[in-house]
This record gives structure tokens, C-alpha cells and sequence, in this order.
């Protein structure tokens, strides 16, 4: 015990020393993360797409034959994405809850199932019971504080491309644990 108090004592004179070596061995540890991560974005900025080049169009004007050269003239023309997808609202469902079912779930999270790749990407906006529609959205929709009874709801899906609708209905009974009027959000 003496021993270690001995050895503890002598090395507050020698802390120069130590902060020293300390700093000394650091060094190493820094230039190792500095390397790794320029390693690293190197490799990130190989791995990045390269823009396409713009599509080229050759314009050919030719003079009159009066023994004059015919003029070539290289015009760029912007490349525009090609979409491949039908711009209709493709097949559009609500698989929960079913026509007329009884739920008493709060909230309750309607099911819309839109997944057919053929089609373009669509939105949707709803109401309840012809209340107002809500904003357009691709998020779920959960309805919260339902009251209790018959709920109508509307779901109007418009293609993302064009302004292709299509409307449809689901009829089913709330008997949940609220009277309260409805307060309605999207879950996101």
C-alpha cells in the first residue's frame, strides 16, 4: 500500500511527461480515422451515377446546288424520362373493413390496397358519413373518435400523372367506446 502511494506521489512531478506521451500516441488514432473516412468517400463517389449525356440530333441544311457546301449543324436535344405506366387509377380496393362489418377498434385503419404495377402511382382524399373531403395523400387512413353507428366512407384515388379518377364507397357500423363527433387524421 506505502508502495503504490510512493509510486503515485513521484508521478506528479513526471505529468509533463505523460500528457507527452499521451498526445504522442494520439496522433496514430487520428490519422487513422482521417484515412478511413476519406477511404470511404472516395469509395461513396465511384459508386454514384453518372449523368447520362444528352441525346444528340444531327440537322443536315442543304443549300441550293450552286456548288456550295452543305452546312451540318449538331443540336442537343434535352433527354425527357419515358413512363411506362399506364396513366389510368389502376385496380383500387378497401379490404378493411369489410361492407356492413361490425369494428370497434379506435382507431380504426382502413386498408387500401392499390398495387399494381402496370399503373401509375396514385393519391387518395376521403370523407365520412359526406362530410367534407380531406387533403390528397398516399398515407394510410385511420379514423379516430368514430361515434357509434353507421359510417359511409368515401375514397376518391387520382392518378399521379393525369386527372384520372376514381371514386368508391365502403358501409360499415362503429361500436366503439365513443359518442363523441368525428375527428378524422391519416396516419403517417
Amino acid at each position: 500500500m506505502r508502495r503504490t502511494k510512493k509510486v503515485v506521489a513521484g508521478l506528479h512531478g513526471k505529468k509533463r511527461h505523460l500528457d507527452l506521451i499521451i498526445a504522442l500516441l494520439t496522433i496514430p488514432v487520428l490519422l487513422t480515422v482521417i484515412i478511413s473516412n476519406l477511404m470511404n468517400f472516395q469509395k461513396n463517389s465511384k459508386n454514384s451515377p453518372t449523368p447520362t449525356p444528352a441525346q444528340t440530333r444531327e440537322i443536315i441544311i442543304q443549300t441550293a446546288p450552286t456548288g456550295a457546301q452543305a452546312v451540318t449543324q449538331m443540336a442537343k436535344d434535352p433527354v425527357t424520362p419515358i413512363v411506362n405506366c399506364k396513366k389510368l387509377v389502376g385496380p383500387i380496393s378497401i379490404s378493411f373493413p369489410g361492407e356492413g362489418q361490425t369494428v370497434s377498434d379506435n382507431p380504426i385503419c382502413i386498408i387500401i390496397k392499390y398495387d399494381d404495377p402496370n399503373y401509375c402511382s396514385a393519391v387518395w382524399s376521403y370523407r365520412i358519413n359526406n362530410n367534407s373531403w380531406s387533403e390528397y395523400s398516399s398515407s394510410s387512413v385511420c379514423l379516430y373518435n368514430l361515434p357509434k353507428g353507421a359510417v359511409k366512407f368515401d375514397l376518391r384515388a387520382q392518378s399521379t400523372v393525369s386527372q384520372n379518377q376514381v371514386n368508391i364507397s365502403r358501409s360499415f357500423n362503429y361500436d366503439g367506446l365513443s359518442d363523441s363527433p368525428v375527428a378524422t387524421s391519416s396516419a403517417r
